[in-house]
């Protein structure tokens, strides 16, 4: 692929492996913001179009060995969605949750930030352990059920879509409310950045959060230019 201005933030991300790193450290939103075209993307974050595609180039070259997600069929998404991204998930917030607490209550009295922090990642938690569960309780099932049938269209019930589809609007909609809480979380925290004065926890806290934030993004890239329309297609 050869990256040019009107190319999209999605398009790049999916076929060129390591741009995801590139767009996070010039802040530009690869996921919900995944449509914009670089040429606009550039302009909105203050990086030149040539610096942005060379650092994309040289990450994508030193990368040898992946194989490009649209490639994939939909079982190995599946199992790389689980394998990859949930388990991280769960690990993490279990990691995140309890060190959010304890910065809270350290430093909330100095660092109001903090105690918001704290409150917008419970909030975080419930929403995306909920996402998580609901693709692994209803709609991997109801997809596994569909493939079952050797791919053919005409024996897929409405029932059968119906639950496909129900599933992958209630994760949409928890992607969407995740997404839009970790841009205030973002702010809240000056993009990460611990004061100068932080003690071990508060900068781990924001290393961690911050991590989590790039994490997700690919997640959400994933389910929404890779993932879901695949699954589309076998129940259009």
């Amino acid at each position: 692929m050869n990256i040019n201005k009107e190319n999209t933030v999605a398009e790049v991300v999916s076929k060129k492996l390591g741009s995801d790193n590139v767009f996070s450290k010039y802040k530009i939103d690869f996921c919900c913001g995944g449509g914009m075209t670089l040429e606009a993307a550039c302009a909105e974050n203050g990086v030149t179009f040539e610096i942005l595609k060379q650092e994309i180039e040289a990450i994508n070259n030193k990368i040898t060995g992946d194989q490009n997600l649209n490639e994939l069929d939909i079982t190995t998404l599946m199992e790389q969605a689980t394998e990859e991204f949930h388990q991280y998930f769960y690990e993490v917030l279990s990691q995140i949750m309890p060190l959010a607490a304890k910065v809270s209550e350290v430093h909330g009295s100095h660092n109001i930030e903090v105690v918001e922090i704290n409150k917008l990642m419970q909030a975080v938690e419930i929403v995306l352990i909920e996402m998580l569960k609901n693709k692994e309780v209803s709609l991997f099932p109801a997809i596994e059920s569909v493939l079952e049938l050797n791919n053919s269209s005409s024996d897929i019930s409405i029932k059968q879509i119906e639950n496909i589809k129900k599933a992958i609007d209630k994760s949409e909609i928890a992607q969407h409310l995740v997404s839009d809480t970790f841009k205030e979380i973002s702010k809240l925290s000056s993009h990460y950045k611990a004061p100068n004065d932080a003690c071990n926890s508060y900068r781990f806290l924001y290393e961690k959060l911050h991590e989590l934030d790039h994490q997700l993004q690919k997640y959400m890239h994933f389910n929404t230019y890779v993932f879901i329309p695949k699954i589309l297609k076998i129940v259009a």
